[in-house]
């Protein structure tokens, strides 16, 4: 959600899809056809893609046991929350997209991050 060094690429597309959804959100809108398009931008969240990022698997596979204590630390830092999140985290805001109690959002960045993107 924000300008970082050394992953523009990773930004520039971050930003495409987040018009992107915005566009396709207004598309589906005036066809009525009942479509609700949102994005989900989850923060530092338990999965193995934080091994290659911050360079803690031991063979260089996505299993290194290191992993816990080094994200720990980095969340600690990077997240106003102070904790990563869960897989379950990010889920639970999916269902709640698609569930019927989410009916009147369309065009929508949904951000789950801890606090994160706020400064």
């Amino acid at each position: 959600m924000k300008a970082s060094p050394n992953v523009s690429g990773y930004c520039a597309t971050k930003g495409g899809v987040r018009l992107f959804t915005k566009s396709v959100a207004l598309e589906c809108a005036a066809a009525k056809d009942g479509v609700r398009v949102n994005s989900l931008h989850p923060g530092i969240t338990e999965t193995a893609i934080w091994d290659t990022l911050i360079g803690t698997a031991e063979d260089g596979s996505n299993a290194g046991p290191a992993r816990g204590p080094t994200l720990d630390k980095l969340t600690e830092r990077a997240v106003p929350l102070g904790y990563k999140a869960a897989p379950e985290d990010i889920a639970n805001g999916i269902l709640w997209l698609a569930s019927d109690e989410s009916r009147y959002v369309t065009g929508t960045e949904f951000v789950i991050d801890g606090g994160r993107s706020i400064g």
